[in-house]
């Protein structure tokens, strides 16, 4: 019994441990590909994001080593590559420019107190088992969201592809006001390096695909090998770039001298200032990057049959961003793009991810030096092809035809993030979301219904031939009763009581109804001593097993008393009416 005690608590809080004991060579050997082939996209990805963020390209690195080690050994995903990710970065960016107001120490400060804050917030989410906090961001909202910020994230790398100089604090529709005002600033050799690292990367995706599938090429395979295309087209402009002095010649903008190696861990940013500035957009960018990573990993799991820990994935995404402020980086999430490549190259543990996490420390001693002349065009077209697939307007028109209430709210998160800024239009999507909610169940459904035939089956008398009796009320509330509809339930109820007098009997069929606060036991107890003054009965039907155990000890179940609480509505029917002859609704 100890031992799997000892077993269960490995397997909690260090599944790595437990995934490698269980282990063999071959498995091992796939992991060690799987690895090599996600560090292939992830070294021009993370040099990409880091720029994005606005900090040097080599925090990008730092990002993707020590903080990768962390996860993979908390994780229980066995296949989310965890690192800088395109929307997190933006997030930054946007937290950072006011923050920093043109101090670059500042800045990269600033960055590792949000990786700090943004870990501390997952890491007691996680240890309170907080999780459910995220469900307050909808699905339309989030997909609003990943739209807009990839449409302002592609709008802001249009000044790093043509070479016209932007602000970086510039808006959505500023950016195009400058690239207009300054056009005669465009740098001919600069766009050249981004539309033809746009178009080879472009052709590198699904064109690649298909030419080496229709040459016999697996489909799994051929989809690998176009996932290293951006590696080879950074190899490529840098050569180009360094042989034709792209810098000094033609004024392209380039990335230059990258340190070599990787920092020592440090926790000199703990003395800085801003904590209480910056917490606000930490704890909105630890909120996404945890959806963002749980969404992921969850589709990759339920593809093997596998398990993700939700609580547990909070404590190793807070440690992870927690380890990247030490290690001075950005924060991290998991990647899309990344995990589903360290799938589809057959990883099976996260073994894979400290394999790509050994491969971008090698590439940070190694080869940092070769990347001087990488033109930053380039970086940016790998950003533009990263998250173009991050949009998808189809989704706001599919969810107009279903629901205008949602499409409304993601509309409003599209067009906050453009407008009024990352932060702000996720709040507001997110604003009248909540908002929508508490209105829609403000407003609940409340049905009189009958017996169908002569079955045990009861429904709304509106939509169906049933048969009903007289002095007998029966009422179903399909909502939850609390605070926000207690007011409107109490008005229909009396309207309904009102409409069918004379009464005896009022049944109120709770199968829709989950939970019971205060204002609504207020509704039922003012309910029960107004019909008892009228001499009409109150009757309980269906009640779920949670809710009647929370009325259980209430006075208002004392003077129903326990013949008047009915398991169906059939048995309450049967109870009151016995053998009563029915008739039948109109």
């Amino acid at each position: 019994m100890a031992a799997s005690g000892k077993a269960r608590r490995q397997r909690q809080w260090l599944p790595l441990l437990s995934d490698l004991r269980h282990g063999n060579a071959a498995q091992w050997l796939q992991d060690g590909l799987a690895g090599t082939i996600t560090a292939i996209l992830l070294v021009p990805q993370a040099l990409a994001y880091a720029l994005l963020a606005g900090m040097p390209p080599e925090v990008g690195l730092y990002a993707s080593v020590l903080p990768i080690i962390v996860y993979a050994c908390l994780g229980t995903s066995r296949t989310l590559a965890v690192g800088p990710v395109a929307v997190a970065a933006v997030m930054v960016s946007s937290a950072l420019i006011p923050f920093a107001q043109g101090d670059p120490q500042r800045y990269l400060t600033g960055a590792l107190i949000l990786s700090c804050l943004s870990g501390g917030t997952l890491l007691m989410m996680g240890i309170l088992r907080l999780g459910w906090l995220t469900n307050f961001i909808s699905h339309p909202v989030l997909s609003g969201f990943t739209s807009g910020a990839a449409i302002f994230i592609i709008a802001t790398q249009l000044s790093a592809l043509s070479g016209i100089p932007v602000p970086r604090e510039a808006g959505f529709i500023a950016i195009f006001t400058e690239l207009a005002r300054h056009a005669d600033k465009l740098n001919p050799a600069t766009l050249a390096f981004g539309l033809t690292s746009l178009v080879l990367l472009v052709l590198s995706r699904d064109p690649l695909k298909r030419w080496l599938t229709a040459r016999g090429v697996g489909s799994g395979q051929a989809a690998i090998l176009s996932r290293v295309a951006p590696l080879i087209v950074v190899a490529i402009t840098t050569m180009a770039s360094s042989i034709t002095g792209a810098h000094d010649r033609y004024g392209v903008d380039v990335v230059g001298r990258i340190p070599q190696g990787l920092p020592g861990v440090s926790l000199a940013f703990l003395q800085a200032s801003g904590w209480l500035a910056l917490l606000p957009s930490a704890a909105l960018i630890a909120l996404i990057g945890y959806v963002e990573s749980i969404s992921v990993a969850k589709a990759l799991a339920f593809r093997r049959g596998e398990k993700v820990d939700p609580d547990q994935e909070l404590v190793a995404l807070g440690a992870t961003n927690i380890a990247a402020a030490c290690a001075g980086a950005m924060p991290v999430a998991g990647g899309f793009a990344r995990s589903m490549v360290n799938f589809d190259a057959g990883a099976r543990t996260q073994l894979a991810a400290v394999v790509t996490a050994l491969w971008v420390a090698l590439s940070a001693f190694l080869f940092t030096g070769l990347l001087a002349d990488l033109p930053k065009s380039v970086l940016a077209a790998i950003i533009v092809v990263a998250v173009w697939q991050l949009i998808d307007l189809r989704a706001l028109l599919h969810t107009w035809s279903y629901d205008k209430g949602d499409a409304m709210a993601q509309g409003l998160t599209i067009v906050g993030v453009l407008l009024l800024g990352i932060e702000h239009g996720l709040l507001a999507g997110a604003s009248l979301s909540l908002l929508l909610f508490l209105y829609r169940t403000s407003r609940p459904h409340i049905a009189v219904v009958g017996r169908l035939g002569d079955t045990e089956h009861y429904r709304n008398v509106l939509r169906h031939p049933v048969q009903t009796w007289r002095g007998l009320l029966l009422v179903r509330i399909d909502e939850n009763l609390y605070f926000a509809n207690a007011p409107r339930v109490e008005s229909e109820l009396h309207r309904l009581i009102v409409e069918h007098q004379p009464l005896g009997d009022v049944v109120l069929i709770m199968s829709g109804v989950a939970y019971v606060d205060t204002s609504g036991l207020d509704v039922l107890d003012t309910l029960e001593r107004e019909l008892a003054a009228q001499g009409i009965r109150l009757h309980l039907a269906e009640v779920k097993g949670p809710v009647m155990d929370r009325l259980m000890h209430t006075e208002l179940i004392r003077r129903i008393g326990a013949h008047r609480i009915h398991l169906s509505a059939h048995q309450a029917v049967c109870a009151i009416r016995g053998n009563a002859e029915p008739e039948r609704s109109p």
